[in-house]
């Protein structure tokens, strides 16, 4: 006697829900266009399609099963399932006294209610796989559907919930990539289980690489560490580099596999995320030494492995230029979290938006140990109310989910920066989500500006000239942000350049001084340090001056510069 084969945990889920009788219908997205593995009677293992799998999986308690889409039409893994799908379907329509099916059709709207026939047939042991449920139910507003998409649609609810499918034996699996492409009215029901496909694990991504034709390739790591450094690719990706390196005859190393990992990953998202490489830590990073120090101990938590003291997410809040980006890019290299940056993800298309984030977050999920920066959060992730749709809320739900998910913490830190957070759902950056709020101001102290002047001349490679006074400058630079130093100094860098002088001296310092000008919103400004000030979740990490500030003191103040900044705010 055969022993069952052990399945993929979602192949395993979906099997336990079957049986308890839970639902008889289920949406199986995610990671679908992979390969899976499947264990042959001797133990050995097949890697195959979505389709090949489920069929075989279904194929062994199922007398009919059919697989379907809108390309292909109605095909079955084997002769004998077509002939008792025929002889079946034939039988019910002798009964309502219709001729007999002379051939399959393919169009859904003549497809569905043949499909309907058998699976609420209780005499019949079937299954029937919907590939591309998308293109069947699409989302979208009901009144710009077509009558044809609006018939799919309730059938598609309608098998749902009818008893006759929920007392059968029969089985309805319905395939998508992106849960979001299918309409929310059929993905809403409540009968129909979705079923995740998550990315490789470990242990997949290894049992892949082991098995994976060697033939022509030079391997210049060992397996466990090409699997480990594999984390986020898809089987078929992982496959796919083995194929590469034989075709180019470049061997595999952690260089490559980095590189062409970054370039599949970034391709895979369509340009949603994008990889960072930071060339700086806290040492490039001048000023700032409350948060450094701060976050230093979260990243020691981090690659220590205290996951408990590692937040779920932290908020850079601050007025613009007071480098916030670049003490994020710092703290990733000093975490030694994989840092990806989240781009524009908004679109037009219904669906879009929330169909972006979804592949955002699963590759994150796939990923592990990973710092996602999420810059102008205000701008992607702020409440538009009404005039997108609803798309807003349904992004901050999705990302609150997420965050709320335990078992990310230590492996996914999220970090929005904004200055803006009054702008956010309120619920979103409670602490659980966002432990901690860090504020950031414009340096205030003639130590901090120098400091950070100093850092800058490292960080561009500037050559001063013996008589260029960095102190002297840092007090005349009272008030500027972080990046009106810099602009200084990239002023005065490019004044030596004109006058082809390799150094730059003090009187080009002098001269950049004088001619850069700084933000004169200061209404504006003060706005948002107010708000960096009610955000932040520690007094330690303010100023001086705004300590002793109490919550009203704060919301006071607030309130007055909303009045004087009407129409702007």
């Amino acid at each position: 006697m055969n022993r069952e084969p052990k399945l993929p945990s979602w192949a395993e889920e979906l099997r336990l829900r079957y049986l308890s009788g839970e639902a008889s219908m289920f949406l199986v997205h995610g990671n679908v266009r992979d390969l899976h593995p499947w264990e042959e009677p001797d133990g050995t293992l097949a890697w195959l399609s979505i389709r090949e799998f489920l069929e075989r999986f279904l194929s062994r308690s199922k007398d009919i099963v059919t697989y379907y889409n809108l390309s292909e039409g109605l095909e079955f893994p084997e002769a004998r399932s077509k002939a008792r799908f025929r002889t079946a379907i034939n039988a019910r329509r002798a009964l309502r006294g219709d001729e007999a099916l002379s051939s399959l059709p393919q169009s859904p709207t003549q497809v569905l209610p043949i499909i309907e026939d058998m699976i609420t047939d209780s005499s019949q042991r079937a299954a029937v796989i919907i590939d591309y449920v998308e293109m069947i139910a699409p989302m979208g507003e009901l009144a710009f559907m077509s009558e044809s998409d609006k018939s799919n649609l309730v059938a598609l609810e309608r098998w749902a919930s009818d008893p006759s499918l929920l007392q059968s034996d029969n089985l309805v699996l319905l395939v998508c990539e992106t849960l979001s492409d299918v309409h929310r009215r059929l993905r809403s029901t409540t009968h129909l289980v979705p079923v995740n496909v998550p990315l490789p694990d470990l242990d997949g991504r290894l049992a892949l690489i082991k098995s994976a034709d060697r033939s022509g390739v030079t391997l210049e790591i060992e397996d466990l560490s090409l699997a480990k450094v594999a984390a986020g690719l898809s089987l078929v990706q992982i496959r796919g580099l083995f194929r590469r390196a034989r075709q180019s005859g470049e061997p595999i190393t952690f260089r490559t596999i980095s590189r062409r990992k970054k370039a599949i990953i970034e391709q895979e998202c369509h340009g949603l995320v994008e990889f960072v490489d930071p060339s700086h830590n806290f040492s490039h990073v001048g000023g700032l030494d409350r948060l450094k120090r701060d976050l230093m101990r979260v990243a020691g938590a981090i690659k220590a492995g205290h996951t408990t003291r590692v937040p779920m997410g932290m908020m850079f809040v601050g007025p613009m230029g007071t480098g916030k980006t670049f003490l994020a890019e710092a703290f990733a290299a000093e975490s030694g979290l994989t840092c990806l940056s989240f781009k524009n993800f908004r679109e037009k298309w219904v669906g879009s938006t929330e169909g972006n984030l979804e592949k955002i977050l699963q590759v994150v999920e796939g990923l592990g140990y990973v710092l996602l920066i999420i810059d102008e959060a205000d701008r992607s992730m702020g409440n538009q109310g009404d005039s997108d749709g609803g798309t807003s809320s349904r992004v901050i739900a999705r990302l609150k989910e997420f965050m709320s998910d335990t078992s990310h913490r230590g492996r996914v830190v999220i970090l929005m920066m904004t200055n803006r957070p009054d702008k956010l759902d309120a619920d979103l950056k409670r602490p659980g989500r966002f432990d901690l709020k860090i504020p950031f101001f414009f340096p205030e102290e003639l130590e901090e500006r120098l400091s950070i002047l100093q850092a800058l001349v490292r960080k561009s490679r500037m050559t001063l000239g013996p008589d260029a006074d960095l102190q002297a400058l840092a007090v005349r630079l009272g008030g500027y942000s972080s990046a009106e130093l810099e602009a200084v100094l990239l002023a005065a860098a490019n004044l030596a350049a004109e006058e082809e002088s390799e150094l730059v001296m003090n009187s080009h310092l002098d001269r950049a001084a004088t001619d850069v000008i700084p933000s004169r919103d200061t209404r504006m400004l003060e706005f948002m340090e107010m708000l960096a000030v009610f955000e932040s979740s520690s007094r330690s990490m303010l100023p001086e001056r705004f300590r002793d500030l109490d919550t009203a003191a704060v919301q006071a103040r607030l309130d007055e510069l909303k009045r004087q900044l009407v129409g702007r705010v």
